[in-house]
């Protein structure tokens, strides 16, 4: 029943009880019966004006609990884009108000579940194409060394470095999910210890050393004299620079030098990690950090990578309360900027 329906069904019922009872006890008094049902058309008439003023000062509120019950059904099916705009009492515009709040919260939280939706879609779409290839080729190289189709140690020892790459391409795929996941998660706690630099950049390229001897590439190392060390989660930096150092390789050309220079700020220790190599658009600079977002959009996987790593890498940098920035020029290279704070022994708590 409606709330309309509802008032004026208990005014009728009002102005019955109250007619019948009064000209009862008219009747009662022994009044002459002209007296009764003058007294009986005066309280009919007063309660008919005062409901039909009643439902004109309610009629505004009446509407807008209409509208709020419309827009509330339409959220119902999703749609959250109406606002209700309404007039009347205090009370009912302030529950418009409460209610469009809402409206607007409800929009928000949906329209991120649908882009957290795409986004999970793009990322299983996108990591199971490049999954697919390195299997494939695991499979073949292993069924021709257990078919003995391999027929000198030059060959079997190629296959097996060609297994060995392809194996840590997969490991490198399942550890940028497992990072994304626990950024995600807001699961990362930062392990700060003293990193001495030196030694941190030693360890980054050292897994590096077999491509850049393949590719005839030079690495140009400069650490400031006041750069010695950096209290910081060395897990983490070495994930950073890693990932910054690989992107380096695979967006310049073989041959082409890479430059690692390290210095002291006032505040931060900045590590600018520099290749010669295509380069990338200003328009492309803003993006580059996004999720699965790539410069590359081939499924070259010389090129194009899960589009993770430098996502990851900035989400890092951030969680150390740092920063991770780009400057690059088409067709002359890139040089990609870390900065982590400087903290000192008694500040780490």
């Amino acid at each position: 029943m409606k709330l309309r329906t509802l008032i004026l069904l208990s005014y009728g019922i009002g102005v019955i009880i109250v007619t019948v009872v009064l000209g009862f006890s008219a009747y009662r008094m022994i009044f002459n019966t002209q007296f009764v049902i003058f007294t009986i058309l005066i309280t009919l008439g007063a309660s008919t004006l005062a409901f039909v003023i009643n439902y004109l000062l309610m009629r505004p509120a009446l509407r807008s609990i209409d509208k709020l019950g419309k827009e509330s059904r339409k959220i119902a099916q999703g749609e959250f884009s109406g606002k209700v705009e309404v007039t009347g009492p205090l009370e009912t515009r302030m529950l418009a108000e409460d209610f469009n709040e809402m409206s607007e919260r409800l929009d928000e939280m949906f329209r991120q579940i649908k882009d957290g939706e795409l986004e999970r879609n793009e990322l299983i779409a996108n990591l199971s194409h490049d999954i697919k290839t390195p299997i494939a080729s695991i499979r073949s190289f292993s069924e021709a060394l257990l078919d003995g189709m391999i027929a000198t140690d030059a060959e079997r020892q190629q296959y097996l470095r060609t297994i060995q790459r392809e194996t840590m391409r997969l490991t490198d795929l399942v550890d940028e999910l497992m990072d994304v996941a626990a950024i995600d998660k807001k699961e990362p706690v930062l392990e700060r210890t003293r990193i001495w630099l030196d030694q941190l950049l030693v360890d980054v390229l050292e897994a590096f050393d077999v491509q850049l001897k393949r590719e005839h590439r030079d690495v140009h190392v400069a650490i400031a004299p006041d750069c010695q060390f950096v209290y910081a989660d060395q897990k983490f930096v070495t994930r950073i620079l890693y990932n910054l150092l690989e992107n380096a390789l695979k967006f310049s050309d073989v041959g082409t030098a890479i430059e690692i220079n390290v210095r002291r700020t006032e505040d931060a220790i900045l590590f600018r990690v520099q290749d010669h190599g295509q380069g990338i658009s200003a328009a492309e600079q803003e993006r580059i950090f996004e999720r699965l977002y790539r410069v590359e959009k081939s499924r070259n996987l010389a090129h194009g990578g899960s589009g993770l790593g430098l996502h990851i890498a900035k989400n890092l940098a951030e969680l150390h309360g740092g920063s991770l920035c780009v400057e690059s020029e088409l067709n002359v290279g890139s040089t990609f900027i870390l900065a982590i704070p400087i903290w000192k022994e008694g500040e780490l708590g």
